[in-house]
């Protein structure tokens, strides 16, 4: 048995699991999590808020936290802080993907109440600007030393590219901050920090959920089918699409934020992060920077291929992606 369960006025949990990432114990159909933690109360508090709203609308596969029997949700237990959360394994007859993340914004849109330290929304533009500018500082403090240090193996070639793709998206963001036509579901609702289908998961763990615009998630479903040759014809693009659509159309607002988050090379920032903190070898890294051809030539038709959506918005494309 973990000590922390001492601190807690439930039962303790009888079996301990072999799962990733946590200590996972079960006991029926509740599954604990014990969480490593650096924040304070005040954060997790929201946490809770947001756990619990989504435990009442059938997501109950998101970790909620527990007070401990000090009616505090973080533990010491030595030297160390935890949070103990709790949740129920995701039902296996689900929807699919696109009908799942469309109800999830859904449910984030009745969430009654603006969460304060982990909103990201209206504020895409300070975000981009200072993640361009924290890479160019690494860029330089790379290019400065001596011996040159192997990641610069795989940045001399590309980087200006992809300071230069996120140049664009901030541009474009511009644009698209311009646009009037605006309803209902441009509102802010709950989202991931970094959408990887979480939402088919067994499990959503409660500090991947922020509040943003419901483009962020709609985006990252879509970028890896950019990376593939034809992407946009994958029948799993089209089919996450429409179902997503019927549930939750775009604005022509939205479609502009689209745009603009699709042209933002966060997956290529993403992977200097990995191969900074990871030995991933530079075969990957180029693989991924190989594949932006493909990117590129699905942007190139992304507006077309959706062009009854488009019909009477102005849409602006880039002069470096028109045929």
């Amino acid at each position: 048995m973990h000590p922390i369960f001492l601190h807690y006025p439930i039962s303790v949990p009888s079996k301990q699991i072999n799962a990733q990432p946590y200590p996972t114990y079960v006991d029926q159909n509740n599954y604990y999590f014990i969480i490593p933690i650096q924040q304070e109360e005040d954060a997790i508090w929201e946490k809770y808020v947001i756990s619990n709203h989504l435990h009442q609308n059938t997501f109950t596969n998101v970790t909620q936290p527990i007070r401990n029997i000090h009616n505090q949700f973080v533990t010491t237990v030595g030297k160390e802080k935890f949070l103990l959360c709790f949740a129920r394994k995701k039902q296996t007859l689900d929807s699919s993907p696109g009908q799942k993340l469309a109800h999830f914004h859904q449910t984030g849109f009745q969430f009654p109440y603006q969460p304060q330290t982990i909103s990201t929304y209206g504020n895409w533009k300070n975000l981009w600007v200072n993640k361009i500018d924290q890479y160019e500082a690494l860029y330089k403090t790379y290019y400065k030393q001596q011996p040159t240090q192997p990641i610069m193996r795989v940045l001399a070639d590309v980087f200006p590219y992809m300071v230069g793709l996120a140049e664009n998206a901030v541009q474009y963001l511009n644009i698209a901050e311009e646009e009037k036509n605006y309803h209902m579901n441009d509102q802010a609702t709950l989202t991931f920090s970094r959408y990887s289908n979480q939402c088919m998961d067994d499990f959503i763990w409660i500090h991947e959920i922020v509040y943003d615009h419901p483009i962020r998630d709609v985006a990252e479903s879509i970028r890896p089918f950019l990376l593939k040759e034809r992407g946009l014809d994958d029948k799993e693009f089209q089919q996450f699409m429409g179902e997503y659509l019927a549930i939750c159309p775009l604005s022509s607002f939205a479609w502009k934020l689209l745009y603009a988050r699709l042209l933002l090379p966060i997956h290529l920032f993403d992977k200097i992060d990995q191969y900074r903190d990871s030995d991933l070898g530079e075969k990957a890294w180029h693989r991924l920077v190989e594949d932006q051809v493909y990117y590129e030539q699905n942007l190139k038709q992304f507006f077309s291929l959706f062009a009854v959506e488009f019909r009477d918005m102005d849409i602006i494309q880039l002069d470096w992606l028109l045929d």
